[in-house]
């Protein structure tokens, strides 16, 4: 009597694992996708950030591929060699892996995005192989053998893809590295004296220790950098690096270039072009006009200039909108008047924000207090740094010198002071009768600039209605161990109260 072999029984319990450890892979795999193809993409604390994590999801995602592929070795029907093989090349391929995330760390130089094709493809390739040999038991050994090798070759494949990957930065290294040591012996050579156009070459530098030595190296910049702005070779993008003083003349001459760059690459035919080719070219413009505009040299009709052109190229970035907002009226002035880059650009008309930026300069203290008690707006603008929770300084400034400032007690003043202070007292530590006794020096410590008790009594003696922040000071003062000092404050702040 004929029988027919028995086929072989899939391991159905080693499938359903591989099923649900290969969702979870895959998961893994699409949210390092996300990750590796944003590298390069942030400033140097971002970046490194990105990397990190990076790295962090590759440890994991190339673990759970090595134990899928342990599973399906050891209960897959794959012949010995196809097993021997995958235990060899899947971490192989995580190392390859590694080598092509490093790469993808500088995206914007050869190969480029190139690289991501290898930690794109490797882990879905892994993973197929893993379920088909283990769902291959009722198969052909031929035919086994024969899907399992490709999807091995096609892993091996990808991976040997990171040789010509690797060769392409290796070569825009090298290339980088002689014209590294072409600037630096170029740079040696250039004398000391040298006209402001001999040293403008040397600023396209990504080292910012090396630029930072060609600016201090810069004589007569103000005359040199006025000439060059009216015959047309200034370097736009760097208008802002050479401390130059905003005067009129420099105003008149940087418009006059910027209409001509812009005028220059209006496009002549109807035939779209790539907004990428004109890129830096805007980049640059907009940043000598964002220094000029912020500091009172209206550049409305050369930014519609450059706004019109750019608009022409086909996919403009959001360089044109920034273009367009520096037409907004709240623009012109405002770095003279908010964030000067010297105590000379200051004048009646400067924000209290600019003033307070100099409390802290060596000899200009009183000098800076003085000119802040001369500024109309103070109090206005005590309100508006209140009101400002990204500019830590400024309120942190205004903070110790609130009293020294000559405000005048607006209910918008105490409004925001007061909120400012009840928020500072929510967060200093309050011993409890049980606590070891702490000092009451150790209070003024945790206040960090020990002036908010000072500024709540000038607050409440000047009409605010600081009761709610006067007892929470009295709360405060109270939890701390007693002392000349705090018996004095506490004197104050419960005579206060009382008048309520």
């Amino acid at each position: 009597m004929n029988t027919t072999p028995a086929q072989p029984k899939p391991p159905v319990g080693a499938i359903a694992a591989a099923i649900v450890l290969g969702i979870v892979i895959l998961l893994l795999w699409g949210l390092q996708l996300v990750t590796v193809a944003s590298l390069g993409q942030s400033d140097a604390a971002g970046n490194g950030l990105a990397q990190a994590y990076a790295a962090i999801q590759m440890i994991v995602l190339w673990l759970l591929l090595m134990v899928l592929t342990i599973l399906a070795s050891a209960t897959g029907a794959a012949p010995r060699a196809s097993k021997f093989a995958a235990l060899v090349i899947v971490p192989a391929s995580g190392l390859v892996a590694a080598a092509a995330t490093d790469l993808l760390a500088r995206p914007f130089v050869s190969p480029f995005l190139w690289p991501i094709v290898i930690p794109a493809l490797v882990p879905p390739l892994i993973v197929v192989w893993a379920l088909f040999t283990l769902s291959a038991a009722s198969l052909r050994a031929g035919t086994v053998r024969i899907v399992g090798g490709v999807l091995l070759a096609a892993i091996v494949a990808v991976c040997v893809s990171i040789w010509p990957l690797s060769q392409m930065r290796k070569a825009v290294d090298d290339q980088e590295a002689v014209r590294l040591q072409k600037y630096d012996a170029d740079l040696a050579r250039l004398a000391a004296n040298a006209p402001l156009w001999d040293w403008t070459p040397f600023l396209e530098t990504r080292d910012g220790t090396k630029q930072q030595k060609v600016l201090d190296s810069i004589d007569q910049r103000q005359v040199q950098a006025e000439a060059m702005l009216e015959r047309g070779d200034f370097p736009l993008r760097y208008l802002a690096f050479f401390d130059l003083d905003p005067t009129p003349a420099l105003c008149a001459k940087a418009r006059a270039l910027l209409g001509k760059r812009a005028e220059s690459l209006v496009l002549s035919s109807a035939k779209p072009q790539p907004y990428a080719a004109i890129a830096d070219q805007v980049s640059g413009a907009l940043a000598a006009m964002g220094w000029l505009v912020g500091y009172g040299c209206s550049c409305d009709a050369e930014s519609k200039a450059w706004e019109t052109m750019a608009q022409a190229y086909t996919d403009p970035s959001y360089d044109v909108h920034r273009l367009a907002e520096l037409r907004d009226p709240k623009q012109l002035g405002r770095t003279a008047r908010e964030r000067p880059e010297r105590f000379s650009m200051l004048n009646a008309q400067s924000h209290l924000r600019g003033w307070l930026r100099f409390v802290d300069e060596a000899g200009l203290q009183a000098q800076a207090l003085a000119g802040a008690r001369q500024v109309s707006s103070r109090t206005a603008d005590a309100v508006e740094i209140l009101r400002d929770k990204y500019d830590e300084e400024s309120r942190w400034k205004l903070q110790r010198f609130l009293v020294r400032l000559d405000l005048e007690a607006t209910q918008p003043l105490c409004m925001n002071a007061l909120s400012e202070l009840h928020d500072q007292f929510a967060k200093i530590y309050r011993p409890a009768p049980t606590d070891e006794p702490r000092p009451y020096s150790e209070l003024l410590q945790r206040l960090g600039t020990s002036e908010q008790l000072p500024n709540l009594i000038w607050l409440a003696r000047h009409g605010c209605a600081a009761g709610p922040e006067l007892d929470d000071a009295i709360t405060l003062v109270n939890a701390y161990q007693d002392s000349a000092d705090r018996a004095k404050m506490l004197a104050t702040l419960i005579a206060l109260r009382s008048a309520r």
